[in-house]
């Protein structure tokens, strides 16, 4: 349990792109081997394709792995660093809070949309953005508390 907290984002983005890579090959199959093509596999890669983006910037934010300047950073002496980092990790979290709000009540006004081919509700699609804020809120905490 405490492996699967601690890579929440890297396992979910992961069976998200095995799923986009399996459905993208069945929809190669099925169209130019089998000549039956099936319209769902195109759906369904680009619904876990949108997962594996967000749920792998969350992992990137974990990580600390997203692109920032540090050209000032690095001449602040340590104190001043802990101090600016903690400023900006508090500054974040209150606006991730704000647009975790925002992408929820987008998600439900879009429960009644569904996707055009398998029909299913739009909330699904976008959920992995809820998750992404959720992630980056969390972390967040975690490095303020650190």
């Amino acid at each position: 349990m405490k492996f699967i907290l601690k890579y929440f984002e890297e396992l979910l983005a992961s069976i998200a792109i095995i799923v986009v890579v399996l459905a993208a090959f069945y929809g190669v199959i099925s169209r130019y081997i089998l000549n039956n093509p099936v319209a769902w596999s195109n759906e369904i890669a680009t619904i876990s394709f949108t997962w594996t983006v967000f749920l792998g910037a969350a992992a990137a934010w974990k990580n600390n792995k997203h692109i920032h300047l540090d050209l000032v950073y690095n001449f602040f002496p340590n104190k001043i660093k802990i101090i600016s980092d903690w400023v900006k990790n508090i500054i974040l979290a209150v606006f991730f809070l704000f647009v975790l709000y925002l992408s929820i009540q987008f998600t439900i006004t879009a429960y009644n949309k569904p996707t055009a081919i398998l029909r299913i509700p739009f909330s699904y699609v976008d959920l992995p953005v809820v998750i992404f804020f959720l992630s980056i809120i969390v972390r967040s905490i975690q490095r303020i508390l650190k």
